[in-house]
């Protein structure tokens, strides 16, 4: 990207700026960036950066909240078998959590059952219910999960088992049979805000539930234990960091900072963070969420589960490494299938489309949203990833810029075997034949799928010599940053640069020095490598960080993007390899190079790796198409310069 994708925010006025700096008593740059976030009056500002106990809602409000409190009550008072029925991922397994663990205050019977995502699949199961009935449920109660299980509501509901469907997905357009839905936008409900996740939802549930449906005027009449799990599902379900959402999570990250569970210590610990180090919602994001999602992407999500509801250290430590290494099984696979996936997406076949869908055989089916939103990074195109497992394809959706990827695919809704998600992500089932359909449907309608990147939104240009910790430790009032609150971004105009080095085993992060010893880290961009070469004249934007190392804090600048210069590539030597090869390719367009690697590496002199690189880097430019081994000149390619591949920046990078 370039500046022209920056979108400097007007500049508050004065007067406004003033008055918040004397009123609330903060920096004149905190002022500003409250004020550019809309909060300009000082009551305003005052309830954004001290979330309180007044913007919180009545649970009773919600939809069918009445109805299901006095069920709940019955089942627990009267020794009814409760199964608590969940979801795979983080706010789904936190949801499950914060209902169980509310449940058992009231002295229930009540166990958990979170559907394998490979078995069961998201939501309610005919089968699953089966099971469940057979063992003795006499109710079933839904969490982050249900709106859409119209046939197995139906059949508990026929069995005389009631289900309490708790959830926040979109609402379709028929509604389950359910003995109640708790729902913040159901159509027949009036809940002033829309936005809670499947454990904000929980959470109200189980607020409703052990103050029996009496409004809390104080954070003591709160269910104080439970904050902590309803900040991770919200930050991990990226729901809308506002209106109470705000409060619940402020709430948790500092119930997380001042007692944290066993098994959160025990999770944090493995992630490196430091014991000075206080939990943001970066934290949950990068370290936390990972690592409990990653338990659900590859087997049965019960450990999540078990891990965070332990109250032993011990225990929790134990679990705790069993989750780590998972994670580093996910990574692996992850890479591996991204690999796969990426040599699909780059070839010519897929060049002039707007909505990029790759399907393989028998890729993991756990990881497929993430190689998703890999692919959307490189591509920027929205990119849904299905892999086949036993004849029909499942897989992942992620969008791009600001395109409704969810609208789109809703209506080919009739070619799916399953189908949800929302305006950024979705998930789907579909057969080959219909694959086929859907791919060129799609792609009939090019012409009308306009897809942008979102610009930038840049607070104001920050000079170097100004990015100090102390500002730093001002902006962390407006945390939690997330959806809705995103952290401020400050532009480095041509900054001075100390030293400037690449990290990373594909050398693919960059990382610069300031004069003023700030640090700037750039990562997963390939294309920020000429910066390594040429490190100063160029603008920067970013966000303010604080990493902690042996006991040292140092300020970094987290780069979301650097204005590059057309790049020329000067590298003459490599030039003319690259040339060498794609003139061998000309000439040998009927040699299948996949049988003959080893064969075509030793006349080049180099290794099969490399050799696979330089192909790699024609097809991501289009000079090729490979299929079946086979690699094809593209006689119809627009020159392009070598250094446009990222690929090719990695490769000069690792030279």
């Amino acid at each position: 990207m370039s500046q022209s994708n920056w979108h400097m925010l007007p500049k508050p006025n004065d007067k406004v700026v003033k008055q918040l700096v004397s009123q609330l008593n903060i920096s004149q740059l905190s002022a500003m960036i409250v004020a550019q976030k809309g909060y300009d009056s000082p009551e305003a500002a005052f309830q954004y950066l001290k979330p309180s106990m007044s913007t919180l809602h009545d649970p009773m409000a919600l939809h069918d909240m009445a109805a299901t409190i006095e069920r709940l009550q019955e089942a627990a008072f009267g020794g009814e078998k409760i199964v608590v029925y969940g979801d795979y991922d983080m706010d789904g397994v936190t949801s499950t959590a914060i209902m169980v663990e509310a449940l058992e205050v009231l002295g229930a019977d009540v166990t958990a059952y979170i559907p394998n995502r490979f078995s069961d699949g998201y939501g309610p199961n005919v089968a699953a219910y089966q099971k469940l009935i057979a063992d003795g449920a006499q109710l079933i109660v839904t969490v982050d999960n249900g709106v859409s299980g119209n046939e197995a509501v139906e059949y508990a509901m026929a069995q005389g088992i009631d289900v309490i469907i708790t959830d926040h997905h979109e609402l379709p357009a028929t509604l389950p049979k359910a003995f109640a839905i708790v729902h913040p936008r159901h159509p027949k409900g009036n809940y002033p805000f829309g936005d809670l996740s499947g454990a904000g939802v929980a959470f109200k549930v189980a607020q409703a539930l052990l103050s029996d449906g009496q409004t809390a005027t104080d954070i003591s009449e709160l269910p104080t234990e439970l904050l902590d799990l309803v900040a991770l599902g919200e930050l991990a379900d990226m729901v809308s960091l506002t209106d109470e959402n705000r409060v619940l999570v402020a709430l948790g990250l500092q119930q997380i900072n001042q007692a944290p569970r066993p098994g959160l210590s025990a999770i944090l610990k493995n992630a490196g963070q430091k014991d000075n180090e206080p939990v943001i919602s970066e934290t949950v994001g990068f370290k936390i969420a990972p690592r409990i999602n990653a338990v659900g992407r590859l087997r049965d999500a019960d450990l999540s589960l078990k891990l965070l509801m332990s109250q032993d250290p011990e225990e929790a430590t134990t679990l705790a490494s069993e989750v780590e290494a998972l994670n580093a099984q996910r990574q692996e696979i992850v890479e591996e299938v991204l690999g796969a996936a990426k040599q699909v997406a780059l070839s010519e076949k897929y060049q002039q489309d707007k909505v990029v869908i790759v399907a393989g055989d028998s890729w993991h089916q756990g990881i497929l949203g993430i190689v998703a939103s890999r692919l959307v990074d490189i591509l920027h195109k929205p990119v849904i990833v299905l892999s086949l497992v036993d004849g029909i394809y499942k897989g992942s959706g992620r969008t791009f810029g600001d395109f409704d990827l969810y609208q789109l695919m809703n209506d080919y809704r009739q070619l799916y075997a399953t189908f949800g998600g929302h305006k950024s992500a979705l998930g789907l089932a579909i057969t080959p034949d219909n694959l086929k359909k859907l791919i060129e449907q799609i792609r009939s309608q090019n012409d009308q799928i306009i897809v942008k990147p979102e610009p930038i939104d840049v607070n104001l240009v920050l000079p170097p010599e100004a990015m100090t910790t102390e500002i730093y430790h001002d902006l962390q009032m407006m945390e939690p940053f997330g959806t809705d609150n995103p952290q401020p971004v400050f532009a480095l105009k041509s900054p001075s640069v100390v030293s400037a080095v690449t990290m990373g085993n594909a050398k693919q992060h960059i990382k610069l020095k300031l004069q003023n010893n700030v640090e700037v880290l750039g990562f997963n961009h390939p294309d920020w490598l000429p910066v390594v070469a040429q490190p100063n004249g160029h603008a920067m934007v970013g966000t303010l960080g604080l990493n902690y190392f042996r006991g040292k804090k140092t300020l970094q600048l987290l780069l979301l993007d650097v204005d590059l210069p057309v790049q020329k590539d000067d590298n003459e030597e490599h030039k003319r390899f690259f040339a060498t090869l794609y003139k061998f390719i000309y000439h040998n367009q009927t040699l299948n190079f996949a049988e003959n690697l080893d064969k075509i590496a030793k006349q080049f002199n180099i290794s099969k790796k490399d050799l696979n690189i330089m192909v790699q880097v024609f097809i991501e430019l289009d000079f090729v198409t490979v299929h079946d081994g086979f690699v094809k000149i593209n006689p119809n390619a627009a020159q392009k310069s070598l250094t446009t591949s990222t690929t090719y920046q990695k490769y000069l990078a690792g030279r």
